[in-house]
């Protein structure tokens, strides 16, 4: 071997090392070293924000970082999953992702601008239920009398609506579906919150609401709205006297929205492995579960495998539901 081919294949040797080296070190670089947004697309005060909320702080105390909630309302959730989907996959912008912004979007908005499994599914969270209401002094005491009234006139049976891709809609078109009717025949009352829902239901306005259990129970403390039945298994601990639906004959009403952590695709995967580690830790916390059942949710872990076969079966599911439409 010459000089000049022994140069050549030193630095051969040497430039293959530092790539071989340099690309994973970059790449599994110190996670987290500063603040990260956690993106909810809805309002403040709803079930996922009042979730996130909590969940928050319980992160910042692992990571030892500020955990900022951001809400990025409208839109069906789009502009939120546009602003995750467009950050820098190093797992300091992620989305408070749920049913809504995953599984009812292609039901329910048309030419969606990304791919719902593109995202990097993180885990899950927490979950929460939904319950179905009336004002106080309606008339209607239970969901058979309500499906006799919107069976007898559905083009003036008015229900709450969010504009589609929401749990409180999709909670609905279960109903209408389980009861044989066309939701196309009825009429929906646009709200813009589900705080403003629940205003729309405790003042009269439409003849059903539904409403997150977070967002409901002040409004059935208060005397303002009546709860006919919940979507969750069991009673809800906080409401014992609201009779699950599958009590009160409709079993096939089980709309309940998980909520958990995504992020941008082609999240790192050593990203995601701290994030797993995270939140298996958080969600067997004692206190986490007791603040979470104040906001009316309950803990709900899943690791990333899990939550996209969760997701895909859903995303079926809801297919069917709306294709009632």
């Amino acid at each position: 071997m010459n000089r000049t081919t022994g140069i050549f294949c030193a630095v051969l040797i040497l430039t293959s090392s530092f790539m071989m080296w340099g690309g994973p070190a970059y790449s599994q670089e110190k996670y987290p070293t500063r603040a990260i947004e956690l993106i909810v697309p809805f309002g403040a005060g709803g079930n996922t924000d009042l979730g996130a909320r909590v969940l928050a702080p319980f992160v910042r105390e692992i990571f030892n970082v500020p955990v900022n909630v951001v809400n990025k309302p409208g839109g069906n959730t789009v502009p939120a999953c546009v602003e995750v989907y467009g950050a820098r996959p190093d797992g300091y912008t992620l989305l408070v992702d749920c049913s809504p912004s995953s599984t009812m979007l292609p039901a329910a908005v048309k030419n969606i601008p990304f791919k719902i499994m593109d995202r990097t599914f993180i885990g899950s969270a927490f979950i929460y239920h939904l319950i179905y209401l009336v004002t106080t002094n309606s008339p209607f005491k239970s969901l058979n009398d309500l499906e006799a009234e919107v069976k007898r006139d559905p083009g003036n049976f008015t229900w709450t609506s969010l504009g589609g891709a929401a749990q409180q809609d999709y909670g609905t078109r279960q109903f209408f579906k389980a009861i044989g009717m066309d939701v196309m025949k009825t009429k929906p009352v646009m709200a813009q919150s589900g705080s403003q829902a629940m205003t729309l239901t405790a003042g009269g306005h439409v003849k059903m609401g539904t409403a997150a259990t977070g967002s409901a129970m002040p409004g059935i403390r208060g005397g303002l709205v009546k709860p006919l039945a919940i979507t969750s298994k069991d009673r809800f601990p906080d409401l014992p006297e609201v009779p699950t639906t599958a009590e009160v004959g409709y079993p096939s009403l089980t709309s309940s929205q998980w909520n958990g952590v995504s992020g941008p695709p082609n999240l790192p995967n050593h990203i995601v492995e701290i994030w797993d580690k995270a939140l298996q830790k958080i969600c067997k916390d004692p206190n986490y579960i007791a603040q979470m059942r104040k906001v009316g949710c309950s803990s709900f872990y899943l690791n990333q495998a899990d939550v996209r076969e969760f997701v895909i079966k859903e995303t079926e599911i809801v297919a069917k539901t709306y294709r009632a439409d």
